[in-house]
């Protein structure tokens, strides 16, 4: 007998940090509720690291960024993906942008550069595409052998954000205490035959939105103490942080302007992660059953054992997947005009006389109004059809380990149902991949509630449920 503790998978492998902060007065505004426009300075660097695959006898190959930004919108991002494609001759459907998704570091929407701080979102875009690129065209010379071994831990900071609020009869956005959260972190380490790190991949899913509102600061939210926390023991490697299903959870203290709660929401997960490491062997190895012992009492030997020939060949598979599904929309999504028009309606009501009185609570919610209304022109006028969305699961596997991009915010129970439906592999869960062109994906329980989530999607009831069928099959022919 042997125990499946860590999955195991060999290839090449390199990876890098890329320093990404934008300017300290840079358009900032990613919450409804703000008052403010611009940045008013900078809590931690923002990074881009970046992990590139290859398997050793192909060029079949997977670039991964985690960026952290919350999103960028499919034109930044697509632009982004054609300038590595071209520094790297990496095809780009072999790479795939994990943003962290982080709402400390401003919305970098090109439409807003008539608003303070605006005007340097497209300068900012196309600096950090250069650098991000020029960066990754000479790590392919820096690509050496490697082991990933990919283990799993818990944490805490995740909780349950649906809550129903009885003064208000609805439900809020906010923690629930009466609901649980998968608290699954999955670390995967990265590192050469020597047993010197390269990488780590942080996988967790867990909303970052500890800073709300009221922070003004260019921050990467609780990613950036995770990484540092980590970086504290491990050197200055890069950690690739991948969100998980986290459409309806986040940390238990969130919504806050004080950066130093995401520093302590930070430190949290970098130590589970840190925890999830230190029990991995020192080199990969297989842990398995020796036989009895009679001592004191009759003990049961186990010891870690190299790999054969084959299970190293088998480990060292490296191969690609994807499969389109179509996910019917919400029957009541609006269109671009009924959209346009209850913009300009809510854009003549404040500058009404009466808007001129209104307190400083009245202009935060009507502020907050034209906002969701902008973001709604946004969300119908990238859609590329009118009949289903075309959902696209990528997945791409490494030995035992699989790697998943995910369109979009998904609801935890997708990576609870997931990966107990493949518990032969170690299935790592990464959403918002390249964006999130679908916005939210709800549990069929969960619509008709009045939450923000579906208001906030195109897709329709079913369409998680039929995902979870599809990413099952998928996985399961891979």
């Amino acid at each position: 007998m042997r125990d499946t503790t860590y999955k195991y998978g060999r290839c090449l492998a390199a990876s890098c940090i890329v320093k990404i902060t934008p300017p300290a007065d840079m358009y900032h505004r990613m919450w409804g509720a703000a008052l403010h426009e611009r940045a008013e300075g900078i809590h931690q660097p923002l990074e881009c690291n970046v992990l590139w695959l290859q398997a050793a006898d192909s060029a079949d190959c997977l670039l991964i960024l985690s960026v952290d930004h919350c999103l960028f919108w499919k034109d930044a991002n697509d632009a982004l993906k054609d300038a590595l494609s071209q520094a790297t001759g990496i095809p780009l459907g072999s790479i795939v942008v994990y943003f962290t998704h982080t709402h400390g570091a401003g919305l970098m929407d090109l439409s807003r550069q008539e608003l303070p701080g605006g005007d340097l979102i497209a300068p900012y875009l196309a600096e950090i595409g250069q650098k991000i690129a020029e960066t990754c065209q000479s790590l392919k010379a820096t690509l050496i052998p490697a082991w990933l071994t990919a283990g799993t831990g818990n944490s805490s900071l995740a909780t349950n954000r649906d809550f129903y609020d009885v003064e208000r009869e609805g439900f809020v956005c906010g923690y629930n205490p009466l609901q649980s959260a998968d608290s699954t972190l999955m670390t995967i380490r990265v590192a050469g035959e020597d047993g010197k790190l390269i990488s780590v991949i942080s996988n967790y899913a867990c909303h970052p939105t500890t800073l709300a509102w009221d922070n003004k600061l260019i921050s990467p939210d609780y990613v950036g103490a995770m990484r540092k926390t980590m970086r504290h023991a491990l050197g200055k490697v890069p950690i690739v942080f991948v969100q998980g299903a986290s459409g309806d959870v986040g940390p238990r203290e969130g919504f806050v302007g004080d950066v130093k709660v995401a520093e302590r929401n930070g430190r949290q997960l970098g130590l589970a992660n840190l925890e999830v490491l230190a029990g991995m062997p020192e080199s990969p190895q297989r842990y398995s059953y020796d036989g009895a012992v009679v001592s004191g009492a009759t003990i049961g030997v186990w010891s870690y054992k190299p790999f054969t020939e084959a299970e190293v060949s088998d480990l060292s598979e490296f191969s690609a997947a994807a499969r389109e599904v179509l996910l019917p929309y919400r029957e009541d999504l609006g269109t671009v005009e009924s959209v346009t028009a209850r913009l300009e309606q809510l854009e003549a009501d404040g500058q009404t006389t009466e808007a001129q009185q209104w307190t400083t609570v009245q202009r935060r919610d009507h502020r907050a109004l034209v906002e969701r209304e902008n973001r709604k022109l946004t969300r119908l006028s990238t859609l590329e059809s009118t009949e289903a969305f075309s959902y696209l699961i990528r997945l791409w596997t490494v030995g035992e380990i699989v790697l998943l991009g995910l369109n979009g915010e998904l609801y935890n129970c997708y990576q609870t149902q997931v990966r107990e439906a493949v518990s032969d592999r170690a299935v790592m869960v990464g959403t918002l991949a390249d964006g999130s062109d679908c916005w939210y994906l709800l549990d069929q329980a969960s619509y008709g509630k009045g939450l923000y989530q579906e208001d906030a999607s195109v897709i329709g009831q079913g369409g998680l449920e039929l995902l979870i069928s599809e990413s099952i099959k998928t996985l399961n022919l891979g």
